[in-house]
């Protein structure tokens, strides 16, 4: 981005072509499915047009119905591995949405896995279950939504209580289901990291941030530790717990998470690989969520596969039956992000700025090509903008961004320079032709110039949709694109109400 800026003015004044290969890392903790119900994050319109809920519903929905194209665009990765509902997409805080605890139930798939082990498949995410001779034990317990039909789930596959619920990080499909075990009477001891506990209260801290960001309802976020099912016990390192004739060893490896662990059934030959496999280029470049730890993730899954599990249970996507496939696909993900962060590690060192070390990145050949290496939701590149954030600071090494000007203020005085928004609006329409990522970098400058400029507006709007329809873009990109082109709509409607 940063080189294409420096090569602007040059290319507006001379009519130049110039490219910058880097995608914005613009992600999503979970996808917005073309078909989702309207996102709330505040509870009330707001004086900002473009910032109010019911006017950004309106809209999207007019948009997705008017432009078919994109429900391909954002859908690329369907439900993480996993069963799609928009309705839980956008509601995995609420304990009443009835659309959301009804697709929980229908979608329910129940996997076993030998005696006394399932695999509870929920829409977005997975519940692992054992029955040992002293009760349940559940590795994570879903989303809100999925609650109530966990009990249920649960009830049909065992007529023992739940004696240990195991919390593989705080993320909120994965921790929230537990109320409805609670409400139903069950007590057993939850289990988490040390660390779970500050993720929430960060959470917590930023509310209307983090609702956004996971494009959730801000009146369904909970408002304090009160409002969730925590953990009543907590550790460091690594824990083992004996519960009836087997063994639960769980793992701290800091990865998706800084407090994400993994659990191995010794006695069972299994283990709980939470997050750190997914069925595609896992999610380790999340530009919208805190720090992810790639060294760490990878080693995680080397040590997993070290144990020459029998079986491994992903908390997204089937689980993975065999030793020999569990170490190809393990080992082959960690090779992946070692790659990446020793390629970007290595640009760093050699004195490559911080805003060019993705440039280039790529995965090993060999492993290009596996469905494993899928960039449904992230790309390399943004894998290694997040090990670039690990070892450095908020600085992206580019002088004048220490203490920048405004973006508002950059983009009048480029756009003046280049002689008023028509000769940029002109240049805009001949670059889509030629260099769409250029052409949306010109876009974004032209709207931040003149947000009020029905020409720049639409001329916006017909770049970033033809990006959409011409690129296979990843999940995370396509959902924010997807919300700029919302708020590129509602301005415009605002300048000519109905």
């Amino acid at each position: 981005m940063r080189r294409a800026r420096a090569t602007l003015l040059a290319a507006l004044l001379a009519g130049l072509s110039a490219r910058d290969a880097a995608a914005q890392a613009a992600v999503a903790q979970g996808p917005v499915p073309p078909d989702a119900p309207a996102v709330a994050t505040t509870s009330a319109p707001t004086s900002d047009p473009a910032r109010d809920p019911a006017r950004r519903a309106a809209a999207r929905m007019a948009l997705y119905r008017e432009h078919a194209f994109l429900r391909a665009a954002v859908g690329r990765v369907g439900g993480f591995g996993n069963p799609m509902s928009p309705a839980v997409a956008n509601h995995m805080y609420s304990r009443s949405y009835a659309p959301a605890l009804e697709d929980a139930a229908r979608m329910l798939q129940v996997e076993p896995h030998g005696p006394g082990s399932w695999l509870l498949r929920f829409p977005w995410v997975n519940v692992a279950v054992f029955e040992t001779t002293e009760g349940l034990v559940l590795v994570d317990s879903g989303h809100a939504p999925a609650g109530p039909a966990l009990r249920d789930a649960l009830r049909k596959l065992s007529p023992k209580r739940v004696h240990t619920i195991i919390y593989t990080h705080h993320h909120i499909d994965h921790m929230l289901g537990a109320w409805a075990l609670l409400e139903a009477g069950e007590r057993p001891q939850i289990v988490a990291t040390a660390g779970l506990v500050d993720e929430v209260r960060r959470d917590i801290a930023s509310r209307g941030l983090t609702s956004r960001l996971n494009n959730q309802a801000l009146d369904e976020f909970p408002k304090s530790l009160a409002d969730l099912p925590m953990p009543t016990r907590t550790f460091e390192g690594r824990l083992e717990l004996k519960i009836g004739r087997d063994r639960f060893v769980l793992t701290h490896a800091p990865g998706e998470t800084a407090d994400q662990l993994w659990v191995a059934v010794p006695t069972r030959r299994i283990v709980v690989a939470a997050d750190y496999f997914q069925p595609f280029l896992p999610n380790a470049g999340n530009g919208k969520r805190r720090q992810r730890f790639v060294g760490s993730w990878a080693q995680a899954l080397r040590d997993m596969a070290a144990l020459e599990p029998l079986q491994a249970f992903p908390m997204h996507g089937p689980a993975i039956v065999g030793t020999a496939e569990i170490l190809r696909r393990f080992n082959g993900q960690a090779r992946m992000m070692e790659s990446i962060a020793g390629q970007t590690l290595a640009a760093l060192n050699s004195g490559v700025r911080k805003y060019d070390a993705a440039q280039g990145v790529a995965l090993p050949a060999d492993l290009a090509a596996s469905p494993d290496a899928a960039e449904l939701y992230s790309t390399p590149r943004d894998i290694a903008r997040t090990v670039a954030q690990e070892y450095t600071g908020w600085w992206n090494e580019l002088p004048s961004e220490w203490d920048p000007s405004t973006r508002a203020a950059q983009a009048r005085e480029v756009v003046a320079l280049a002689g008023g928004i028509e000769p940029v609006l002109r240049r805009i329409e001949a670059l889509r032709a030629t260099d769409l990522r250029l052409a949306c970098h010109l876009a974004d400058w032209a709207w931040l110039a003149a947000p009020a400029d029905a020409r720049v507006l639409q001329a916006a709007t017909d770049t970033w949709l033809e990006r959409l329809r011409r690129e296979s873009i990843p999940t995370q990109e396509a959902v924010e694109y997807v919300e700029h082109l919302v708020t590129l709509r509602v301005q415009r409607e605002a300048l000519s109400p109905p």
